[in-house]
């Protein structure tokens, strides 16, 4: 049976926009003091929400500090390089078209994902879009995934997660949904499988939707 619901990942997922979130962490380290860290390092790091992002790039001390420098960068260069992962339209628009209810539940600071799925189109096929400082949690937090699912009316046997990242599968895992990964954000298809015995990922987008057609509404 198709799931009456989708909860999807952004970043890695459905948009690539590891270009400005480089040059965001870039400008404001340096205007710390620290080094700019490379494309590979800072793309290795995210997956998490900021903060968590920037310890493990120059540790806990001054992380909270570095993401309040962070946000007003990241919107200047927000859109800079930001582009939707291939298939990412297409399967949104085909899931309302065929009463399948999708949303985005993430890790990025709420509004720059908003920001990031109205630029792109995304909204028009969303019911929302939720994620750092909509709620007290964070992925993988089983109170955030509730109340994701709640609001989009669906119980978590209902839904399937689509995501990048060991992030996503113990968010879909805590929670008692089905998860499917992609390759196509910071982990590869070898990274991804390790992660248990009954991972399930596609190659991209397309191939997701090309299963999804297979089953029965």
């Amino acid at each position: 049976m198709r799931p009456r619901a989708i909860l999807f990942d952004l970043d890695g997922t459905l948009i690539d926009q590891f270009q400005a979130i480089h040059r965001a962490f870039s400008l404001t380290l340096s205007s710390m003091g620290y080094p700019e860290p490379s494309f590979e390092t800072v793309k290795r790091a995210v997956g998490g929400a900021s903060d968590t992002t920037m310890q493990k790039l120059i540790g806990p001390e001054r992380a909270e500090e570095a993401v309040q420098i962070l946000r007003p960068i990241f919107e200047k260069e927000m859109f800079d390089g930001l582009i939707a992962l291939p298939g990412s339209n297409h399967i949104l628009k085909w899931c309302k078209q065929n009463d399948i209810h999708t949303a985005v539940l993430t890790n990025k600071y709420g509004p720059h994902a908003r920001a990031a799925c109205k630029h792109l189109g995304f909204d028009q096929f969303l019911k929302f879009t939720l994620g750092v400082n909509d709620t007290a949690w964070k992925k993988p937090d089983t109170r955030l995934t509730h109340f994701a699912l709640n609001k989009l009316g669906f119980t978590p046997q209902e839904t399937i997660y689509v995501g990048d990242s060991p992030y996503d599968y113990k968010t879909a895992k805590n929670a008692s949904m089905e998860c499917i990964l992609l390759p196509t954000g910071t982990h590869g298809v070898d990274e991804l499988l390790s992660l248990g015995s009954t991972i399930i990922v596609k190659e991209n987008l397309s191939q997701l939707l090309e299963s999804l057609k297979t089953l029965s509404p």
